[in-house]
């Protein structure tokens, strides 16, 4: 038979089979199809997350444990936390549960928008925990150990003897996010390309924080002493600093790094003249969807609504297994627990007072805490609260006026009858448990006789019988009437009832005005304040700088928002920056705690302690003792019942 022939005989049954299959392929069920697309979705997933193992693997990170504590064995990852002058030290914590159950939105909840996502201007707590997840440091404290660092993006941190001098290391292989805009814009085509972290873009970080026209003055501070930083080569860079100073160590590995390719050009790609980009920075367009190294990135900011993180799939270490984290931005904590449960919110950073009693402290069989429906912890909040007097206005410029508000301040009540033992009375700076806090510092009591007394030596007398005190101030009369800013919450509404009616009994008329976190934050730092209701998330290494040396009193911005100001206090803060002898340290410590307490800038009230509450869905729910302390990593969310 020619060849032709027996060729086109098999053309025509391969045609007959076609069709066969096409008419079968077309008269398939519905379910088949689907459970076919289900498949191939499963075989999709598996391909991806065999993917990112082999990545995980050849950069160096374990496929089972903590995403930045390991590498695979042998390579040079490993071999660096070997090497006796790394400072980094290898994990003792478990970031990524090894048995968990991948998938599922965690839906968390934040109490007001932020202002803004530039992470090294914006300075919230709300804001740094979300930073925690879209970015990475150089390196992180265990959570085990917080006195220890450990790998992230840096594998390796060397510095010399005097810590002037510090050589960092980084991961290669580690690639930016893209920020979620419109890519269907031809503007955003020079976005498309993928961007590796370099050393320039660590260099980036620390040119921007030192540049005054930044405005980041919480940050500055702590750079202030930076001689020159620079680019080794790629994936290397040198900082050194004019002299030895204590806090440099955590300056460098907490540190973390800035897109300078996306930075230093406006939307189009165009680059910024050189004298432009710090001012540029500052409310740089590409804010509004912020982009880091880490294992989520930010998906989409809805005012008054939400924030959606999603799983970062191209991530250099271990993928977390919870796949999407909605922030809900809920302003009441009733409105809160409500969602909680009804199931539309998986996890509550904070119970409130009420709740905390009704449900839990006094809480009926039928409570969703005593039927399985609620978990709860009591979690020691890293943090403290207090009311900020102006130091700068006539009101509050005397210690003995101040002490005389602390007097007058029924904390221990307060904690006791409203919150219900949610606090431990603060008495300065420190974290009440730190050994920082000096044990000889006895609280001030609940003294309405004795605030009257140390009012009248100040000079705060009724003087026209109205029950309001006046004194004469270059020769006009002033009212002790003053307007306490606080945070629009519940919780503060009602204390701060309660302190304007024992501040009524001894002469002083305070008035109140509940705002919003934006708003209350501005004020903060315009400094358009009598007094208000703040509050400080703390750090285990104690640097003073920031928020109590004379010099942050009058920058833009500052933390030293109550005008505090005190030649010894400096001198303490100053030398503390120079000093590494623990023992010399803590003596320190321990004298500008007394100096602390002595002048009252603040009425120190309360370490918090916050009720945390969570559907049971969600496993594995490990809380820190330092921040991030509801760090959802080791999270995993079960559906199973």
């Amino acid at each position: 038979m020619p060849r032709t022939f027996k060729a086109t005989i098999a053309l025509i049954v391969t045609l007959i089979i076609v069709a066969i299959l096409t008419i079968v392929s077309i008269v398939q069920s519905h379910q088949t199809t689907r459970e076919m697309i289900n498949v191939r979705q499963d075989v999709n997933d598996m391909n991806r997350a065999m993917s990112r193992m082999q990545n995980q693997l050849e950069r160096g990170v374990t496929v089972s444990g903590a995403a930045s504590g390991g590498a695979a064995s042998g390579d040079r990852y490993a071999q660096a936390l070997n090497d006796p002058d790394n400072l980094l030290q290898a994990t003792t914590d478990q970031l990524i549960y090894p048995d968990a159950v991948p998938g599922g939105t965690l839906r968390r909840w934040v109490s007001s928008d932020p202002a803004g996502f530039n992470w090294l201007t914006e300075n919230s707590v709300d804001v740094r925990d979300i930073q925690y997840y879209v970015h990475n440091t150089f390196a992180r404290q265990d959570f085990n150990n917080p006195d220890n660092y450990v790998p992230e993006l840096a594998y390796k941190i060397t510095a010399n003897e005097d810590r002037t001098e510090y050589i960092v290391h980084l991961r290669e292989g580690v690639y930016w996010h893209t920020p979620n805009v419109d890519m269907g814009d031809p503007r955003y085509e020079w976005l498309r390309e993928r961007r590796e972290l370099t050393s320039e873009d660590a260099v980036f970080y620390y040119e921007m924080a030192m540049n005054p026209e930044v405005e980041a003055a919480h940050a500055a501070n702590y750079v202030e002493d930076i001689n020159t930083v620079e680019a080794i080569d790629k994936y290397t860079f040198r900082v050194t600093w004019d002299k030895s100073v204590y806090h440099s160590e955590s300056t460098i590995l907490l540190g973390y790094p800035l897109p300078k390719w996306l930075f230093t050009r406006d939307r189009d790609g165009n680059e910024y003249a050189e004298e432009e980009i710090p001012a540029e920075f500052n409310n740089h367009w590409s804010v509004d969807t912020p982009i880091g190294t880490g294992p989520y990135t930010f998906d989409s900011f809805e005012t008054g609504n939400r924030i959606v993180l999603e799983l970062n799939e191209d991530y250099w270490g271990e993928s977390p297994p919870i796949e999407r984290i909605e922030y809900q931005i809920i302003r009441d904590p009733e409105q809160g627990f409500a969602r909680l449960l009804s199931e539309q919110l998986d996890f509550l950073p904070s119970v409130s007072e009420p709740r905390y009693r009704s449900e839990i402290l006094e809480g009926p069989a039928n409570s969703p805490f005593k039927t399985g429906e609620l978990e709860h912890q009591i979690l020691d909040r890293f943090a403290y609260h207090y009311i900020g007097w102006n130091m700068d206005g006539d009101l509050f410029n005397d210690r003995n006026v101040r002490k005389a508000m602390t007097l007058a301040f029924n904390r221990e009540g307060i904690i006791e009858n409203i919150m219900y033992g949610l606090g431990e009375l603060q008495t300065g700076p420190y974290y009440y448990q730190h050994p920082a806090t000096n044990p000889d510092i006895e609280a001030l009591p609940y003294d309405l006789d004795r605030a009257a007394e140390l009012l009248d030596e100040a000079g705060w007398t009724d003087t026209t019988g109205d029950g309001i005190r006046n004194k004469t101030i270059d020769g006009e009369v002033h009212n002790f009437r003053f307007t306490l800013t606080a945070y629009n919450q519940p919780t503060v509404r009602t204390w701060t009832n309660v302190y304007r009616e024992d501040l009524r009994t001894i002469g002083i008329d305070m008035r109140t005005d509940f705002v919003d976190w934006p708003l209350m934050q501005r004020r903060m730092e315009e400094k358009t304040f009598d007094a208000f209701t703040g509050g400080w998330g703390l750090s285990w290494q104690i640097d003073l700088y920031q928020i109590w040396h004379s010099s942050q009193a009058d920058i833009p911005r500052g933390s030293n928002r109550v005008g505090f100001r005190n030649a010894e206090a400096d001198e303490l803060i100053d030398t503390l920056r120079e000093t590494f002898d623990p023992d010399e340290r803590l003596a320190m410590l321990h004298r500008f705690h007394e100096i602390v307490h002595e002048e009252q800038p603040y009425s120190f009230f309360y370490a918090p302690k916050n009720v945390v509450a969570w559907n049971p869905r969600v496993k594995n729910v490990i809380l820190n003792d330092i921040r991030p302390q509801a760090y959802s990593l080791p999270w995993y969310i079960d559906e199973a019942p």
